[in-house]
């Protein structure tokens, strides 16, 4: 069967317009990198370990565990409602964390620092922070990724309480 030259024109129009509807343009979201929570002091172990208990302690955060031994130490917080921080609780949710469309009405964290005495002289410092946004009765709390923002914090704090700045442990 042959198809006259204006005919194939008219058909071609047609046929375009509905594949143009199966391409479309996606769009990704961006590869979220891994948080580095750890970082290196060239400080003594019981220095640091002391720097870090008072950082969590002035941050008003209730020492929940606290597990010392000759090289590794352990703090595990409370957790702390945003509405205690003196903000409005979405203002400092939206600072920390990364809540997307999220229907939060609150927040809280927790936060656990490790503190470990390394081979080669110094310490190595891991802070690890939960965040919850509430939504309602009905769904509670939901894990919120960090931003990094309180671990940066915390980090900075230490250092400045050792006399040493922290570096990025690998």
């Amino acid at each position: 069967m042959r198809i006259r030259r204006g005919a194939q024109r008219g058909l071609l129009l047609p046929l375009l317009l509905l594949s143009m509807g199966a391409c479309q343009i996606t769009w990704r979201e961006p590869v979220l990198e891994p948080l580095n929570s750890n970082r290196f002091y060239d400080a003594e172990f019981g220095a640091t370990c002391d720097a870090a208990e008072q950082v969590v302690q002035d941050l008003g955060l209730e020492l929940e565990d606290v597990q010392r031994e000759d090289n590794a130490c352990l703090l595990d917080t409370e957790f702390r409602v945003f509405s205690d921080e003196g903000d409005d609780p979405m203002d400092h949710l939206r600072r920390v964390a990364m809540v997307g469309a999220g229907g939060f009405i609150g927040g809280r964290y927790t936060m656990t620092v490790t503190t470990r005495d390394v081979r080669n002289g110094g310490t190595r410092v891991r802070v690890s922070t939960r965040i919850e946004g509430y939504v309602n009765e009905e769904f509670g709390y939901q894990v919120l990724r960090s931003n990094g923002l309180i671990e940066r914090n915390v980090f900075e704090a230490i250092g400045t309480r050792v006399g040493a700045p922290p570096a990025e442990a690998r």
